[in-house]
């Protein structure tokens, strides 16, 4: 597993329109909550860079001392749509006012439409959806 080290390094400040590193890495800051991970989740949990997320938008993920990245970590639910899709955010909205946040492990309406809509778009052979969250 890889270990990150967690002694704050200077580096040089960038600014474009994609990245801007503006802090030591990792962040001195961060390093009290980066600790708290450490004692509170298994070691399994704990071969993630020192970057502690605040808010993201479509590929670029910011923190709160005024660090930018490029998202390359293809997170789940978000590989393809990007962070914060206006489209996504009115879906998941509108999910919200119905007070009905479902899972996979009781039937609704909406997991029918959507299985359906995948099974449409797949090969013919393949028949069946299995969805999980």
């Amino acid at each position: 597993m890889v270990s990150y080290q967690r002694k704050p390094v200077i580096v040089p400040k960038i600014s474009t329109n994609f990245r801007c590193i503006q802090t030591a890495l990792p962040v001195p800051e961060s390093l009290p909550l980066l600790q708290k991970f450490e004692r509170l989740e298994p070691q399994s949990m704990l071969g993630q860079p020192p970057l502690i997320w605040d808010r993201a938008e479509g590929f670029q993920v910011y923190d709160k001392w005024g660090n930018k990245w490029l998202d390359w970590s293809s997170g789940v639910l978000i590989t393809n749509a990007g962070h914060a899709h206006p489209k996504i955010i009115r879906a998941l909205q509108g999910q919200l006012d119905r007070r009905l946040v479902a899972s996979y492990v009781f039937y609704h309406e909406k997991r029918a439409e959507l299985a359906a809509l995948l099974e449409d778009l797949t090969p013919e052979r393949l028949n069946k959806v299995f969805l999980l969250s």
